[in-house]
């Protein structure tokens, strides 16, 4: 596979354990809520942000589309709470506390999602399984998506048509108009459709998918409705309530800046008894007696979460959070895209070079994709992340052969002017 082929390529291993710089990272969020108060102006700002993850001096990273990095902060957690649960281990975890991690992770979906509302999973993927096995398909069910999502739902999809004998209609998302993508759904709706599951902004261009609309759209033809928020999630505000969407998954490692392997599960109350556990066990009940054959789920997000878990990494997640949250989401959304349109204007001016992310601002997001009409997107992306240690990612998915970048919070604005300069000088 070419992505992998560019990953082998780069040839980047780390000797030895990095570590924050003395004095510049903050022990706790609060710290760091005061000390970005007290930032001169907005270079300041995100310079103290900066300083809060453990990149090199001489490195530049733009994939937090990939895997996003956690802050000091974050590492600190995750770390305390292993050495915590070393010194006096103990059976389960602790659910007042777990509850806890929920309520603090619960407003990036919107103010009025409830804690009961959100699982604690262990990744998107995760989140798109529980909810596609929970449906309990039937031959012959539709489910409507795009030619422009991750494998991650890809996959599941594919496995349900092959053991279910549900059919898969996909759209090619137009990114001139929003409006557009609309029409093309509703064409595609017939009586047999009963999920629309796609992404909130997808990973290979970055298009914020209309999604207002197309939740608009699905309830007034009683359509349930499932979104992908990996990319989004932790980069914009939003509130699933009021864009109709029933189901929500996304990663924890990617703009939430929390650990690997933890992931949002969202699926609204009222729905909540459509999506049937399909893998359960310890916590996931509320009683169960098999000498009477009667088991009664949670009634909550806590049905799909099952077996002993790694408390750690989530509250490393919820450090995560409150790291965002310290910061401000619409402070966060105007930085990241602050940045991606300056790269956007900087790629327009570079003869021969297409932007393939929206026309439609809009609908752009942090996440911008790119490619030269006669360069070699590989040798682009090796030359800019293997030679000048600019960390972007390829997109061969959906045939596009470009390249893309992601900026977060942890980016600042001579970074793209850098990069834009290292684009220009390579393709000349």
């Amino acid at each position: 596979m070419n992505r992998n082929r560019f990953l082998q390529s780069l040839g980047m291993v780390s000797g030895g354990l990095l570590v924050a710089r003395p004095g510049l990272a903050y022990s706790n969020p609060e710290e760091f809520s005061k000390a970005l108060s007290g930032a001169v102006d907005d270079k300041d700002f995100w310079k103290k942000v900066r300083e809060q993850f453990i990149f090199p001096d001489d490195y530049m990273y733009f994939n937090t589309g990939g895997i996003g990095a956690v802050p000091q902060v974050v590492l600190d957690m995750v770390q305390k709470s292993n050495i915590e649960n070393e010194e006096y281990p103990k059976p389960g975890h602790d659910e007042a506390r777990w509850l806890q991690v929920k309520k603090t992770c619960a407003p990036f979906f919107g103010p009025t999602v409830l804690p009961e509302e959100v699982s604690l999973v262990s990744t998107a993927t995760e989140g798109i399984n529980i909810i596609l096995n929970g449906l309990m398909f039937k031959p012959g069910d539709e489910v409507i998506t795009t030619y422009h999502e991750h494998v991650a739902l890809n996959l599941p999809l594919l496995n349900h048509v092959n053991i279910h004998g549900i059919v898969v209609k996909s759209i090619e998302p137009d990114t001139q108009s929003a409006a557009a993508n609309v029409e093309a759904i509703r064409k595609l709706v017939t009586p047999r459709t009963r999920l629309i599951f796609l992404s909130h902004i997808t990973t290979t261009t970055g298009q914020v998918l209309p999604v207002a609309e197309i939740g608009k759209l699905a309830q007034d033809m009683k359509i349930l409705f499932a979104v992908d928020g990996a990319q989004a999630l932790g980069a914009m505000p939003m509130d699933v309530k009021s864009l109709g969407i029933d189901f929500y998954v996304a990663s924890g490692h990617k703009w939430i800046v929390g650990p690997k392997r933890t992931g949002l599960l969202y699926i609204s109350h009222e729905k909540r008894d459509l999506v049937h556990p399909m893998t359960i066990g310890a916590y996931s009940e509320m009683e169960n007696d098999l000498k009477k054959g009667s088991l009664k789920f949670r009634d909550s997000g806590q049905r799909y979460e099952y077996g002993t878990q790694n408390e750690a990494l989530f509250f490393g997640l919820e450090r995560g959070a409150q790291f965002i949250q310290a910061i401000g989401i619409e402070k966060v959304y105007a930085h990241d895209r602050l940045l991606a349109e300056k790269f956007c204007d900087g790629i327009a001016k570079i003869p021969d070079m297409e932007l393939l992310s929206p026309t439609e601002e809009p609908y752009r997001s942090a996440l911008i994709t790119f490619r030269h009409k006669t360069k070699d997107y590989m040798e682009i992306a090796n030359h800019l992340t293997g030679k000048k240690r600019m960390r972007v990612r390829v997109v061969p998915e959906a045939g596009l052969n470009a390249v893309r970048v992601s900026f977060h919070v942890y980016n600042q604005e001579f970074e793209v002017e850098r990069l834009l300069e290292e684009i220009r000088k390579y393709v000349g």
